[in-house]
């Protein structure tokens, strides 16, 4: 199974908010707006591919080297 990410800066760090139904389904059962990198790799541990649906520009992105 698929879930779509998109990962946006806000003040300086990098947040990864859910982008379909399954993985704000995820979140919600969290309890959180958004998904941790540990969530994310536990998810492909059982199975799960994640695509990255960035609402960011490679701009952004090679500005802030840390994610």
């Amino acid at each position: 199974m698929e879930i779509k990410i998109s990962l946006k800066n806000v003040y300086g760090n990098w947040f990864f908010y859910p982008e379909c139904k399954v993985s704000r389904t995820i979140s919600d059962i969290a309890k959180t707006k958004t998904l941790s990198k540990e969530v994310l790799k536990s998810l492909t541990d059982i199975g799960y591919q994640v695509e990255l649906v960035s609402n960011t520009s490679i701009k952004e992105l090679l500005k802030w080297n840390t994610i």
